[in-house]
């Protein structure tokens, strides 16, 4: 019985140790991207969301539905706050036939409906409704049944890469090297500290503190390379989390897991869990892919009420979702 619950918490810090990751470096689609908006006329409906799915794609679909799909949740509720927004949205699959991670983001601004709240941003189906609304509406609109949420809290990432003893990175220059410290004293006036401490002292390659790391993963103000430049790196500090976790003994995990499980909110059962574990804790060499959406060429920047939104191709998202789940 200790070994299953062993098990079962240490499933849960690897699955949550994804989530919170990705949140910390997934805040928003390119802001600046916004310059080109084009205006959302009044009491447009989004009709594309209730196309018919041909024959061909409605099988890939029930393919996918018949696999684990987890939705990974992380919240902004900052040092004070008990509630906060879901901010990143990320739907896991895992595939240990091909020893395979597949991660799905949402990004929190795709214009969509929620059911029984009109249209609005995905991300605010968590208000409305907490994960269950947000499971619903994710199922309803990306015809992607969704098993089981795991919620993460903001603050976990850094506390969890200090507590496996920080991650080796390599900062390129002093140039790169003060962007990263701009948003740690960012993050240091959110927390109510000295805006120096914790600071980068040096580029080159380094094993960073939690809070240094997410830094890291964060900054794209700049750099020539903005968004894709911080994907490339958010990828980079998921990959060294999840090998360091790898690296961990049982025992190891257990006692971490449980010193961070007040973050983590799960709808995951027991046997939920125990099943779920060999299979995470056996990916020590995994291979991490990702999908992004709204998928390139299958989406629009609009404004309504004020308010920048993504507007997706309904029928290229549901096509490239099946392309990247089924892919051999």
């Amino acid at each position: 019985m200790l070994k299953t619950l062993r098990s079962v918490m240490a499933i849960l810090l690897a699955v949550s140790l994804l989530a919170s990751c990705a949140f910390a470096t997934s805040a928003t689609i390119d802001e600046e991207g916004y310059l080109e908006e084009i205006l959302l006329e009044d009491g447009e409906q989004l009709d594309q969301y209730t196309e018919e799915v041909d024959e061909s794609l409605q099988a890939s679909l029930d393919k996918i539905n018949s696999m684990q799909n987890i939705l990974l949740v992380g919240i902004d509720a900052r040092p004070g706050q008990s509630t906060g927004r879901s901010d990143t949205m990320i739907i896991v699959t895992v595939d240990t036939e091909r020893n395979t991670i597949k991660m799905m983001s949402l990004m929190r601004d795709i214009y969509c409906p929620i059911p029984g709240h009109g249209n609005n941003r995905l991300n605010a189906a968590y208000v409305f409704g907490g994960p269950e609304l947000l499971m619903q509406t994710i199922e309803q609109d990306f015809k992607i049944e969704i098993d089981n949420y795991v919620t993460v809290n903001f603050s976990m990432l850094a506390n969890i890469i200090d507590q496996i003893g920080g991650i080796t990175l390599t900062v390129e220059s002093e140039y790169y090297m003060d962007r990263i410290n701009a948003v740690i004293k960012e993050d240091n006036k959110v927390l109510g500290i000295d805006v120096n401490d914790g600071l980068l002292t040096q580029p080159g390659e380094q094993v960073m503190t939690g809070k240094q790391a997410q830094a890291y993963a964060r900054y794209r103000y700049g750099t020539k390379d903005g968004d894709f430049g911080r994907t490339n790196r958010q990828r980079e500090v998921i990959q060294k989390i999840f090998e360091k976790l790898t690296d961990l003994s049982l025992i190891e995990l257990a006692t971490l897991a449980a010193a961070n499980y007040e973050n983590v909110y799960t709808n995951l059962t027991l046997q939920d869990i125990t099943l779920l574990a060999p299979a995470m804790l056996s990916l020590k060499d995994a291979n991490f892919e990702e999908l992004r959406i709204p998928v390139d060429g299958g989406y629009q920047f609009k404004t309504i009420d004020g308010m920048s939104i993504i507007l997706c191709d309904a029928q290229k998202t549901w096509d490239a979702i099946a392309d990247f789940l089924l892919e051999e």
